[in-house]
């Protein structure tokens, strides 16, 4: 069985002509059939990008030679399947929407390995939380964490207004998927007055990586934006499905629902998707159905860039 590598990497730095990078990496990615998304930015660069290992070692090495960009941290995993469908390439002002003039190249949370991390999991006076989206938190996450149960990053200062501005005296712990929304979070608090702030380094990915089993700290699954939907511990493919109309993660129990349309609805956004959604979406499902069967890829290797 072919085994596709995939690559999870950011770098939190100056970059003058992010669009003449995001260019240069679509033509690399075209030209040898890497698929997956590459955000490019003046703030820097943030991508999971799915190819063969050599292909992906060589645009590594192109980055950090042509471009000088520091990618210290890679996470590296394997999947069955091709996880994306397409390459997606985006050149916009900053790595995530979040208000404020906080600079996170400027100033950012103190990174800790897995090994410093579970100290403070396991400390009671330190404040664990999970600056993922709510459907990320309910599928796995760290004992104890506070959850923000935010529908998107953009709630994340609210949280902080409403939860912790009273606390700029403890220690904050933060943690995310691959480690970019704790950088920009980490910076905002920090913006703010916290005094000790901290983050998972690389985040649960490169956590599950790298901790000993037994010394393991996190529960259940990791959810991943690509079509693997969720990674186990050992970063195997999880047992999660997704729903293609809200992209939010399913269990089988979710599938048996009455309200789960394939490609189209779950019982979670069924009544929230117009019935104009519901058709668009049957519509693509069935285009993906036609496309398999003739054994093609829906969408294919077409490259798609934002400027």
């Amino acid at each position: 069985m072919t085994s596709h590598h995939v690559i999870t990497f950011y770098s939190i730095e100056r970059i003058e002509n992010n669009k003449k990078l995001g260019r240069v990496v679509e033509r690399f990615c075209i030209k040898n059939k890497i698929v997956g998304t590459f955000f490019s930015t003046p703030q820097g660069v943030n991508t999971t990008l799915s190819g063969t290992k050599n292909s992906l070692e060589e645009l590594i090495a192109l980055l950090e030679t042509k471009f000088k960009l520091k990618l210290k941290d890679q996470t590296w995993s394997q999947s069955a399947s091709v996880p994306f469908k397409r390459l997606k390439i985006k050149c916009r002002e900053n790595l995530l929407p979040l208000d404020g003039n906080f600079d996170p190249v400027e100033s950012r949370g103190k990174h800790l390995n897995a090994s410093e991390w579970n100290d403070l999991v396991l400390d009671p006076d330190t404040i664990i939380v999970d600056v993922r989206n709510d459907y990320e938190s309910k599928i796995g996450t760290f004992k104890d964490s506070t959850i923000p149960n935010m529908k998107n990053f953009t709630e994340f200062p609210s949280f902080v207004e409403n939860n912790l501005k009273d606390k700029k005296d403890k220690k904050i712990a933060m943690f995310c998927t691959g480690g970019i929304r704790c950088e920009i979070a980490s910076s905002f608090m920090i913006d703010r007055g916290f005094g000790e702030v901290y983050q998972l380094d690389g985040g649960v990915l490169k956590y599950l990586k790298e901790v000993e089993q037994d010394k393991n700290l996190w529960e259940g699954e990791c959810f991943v934006f690509d079509e693997r939907v969720t990674v186990n511990k050992n970063l195997e493919r999880g047992d999660y499905y997704q729903c293609f109309g809200c992209r939010r993660p399913l269990s089988k129990i979710d599938l048996q629902s009455e309200h789960y349309i394939k490609g189209v609805s779950c019982d979670m956004c069924y009544q929230s998707s117009s019935e104009e959604d519901k058709s668009r979406f049957a519509q693509r499902q069935k285009q993906i159905e036609l496309a398999e069967e003739r054994g093609h890829q829906h969408m294919g290797m077409k490259a798609k860039q934002t400027r």
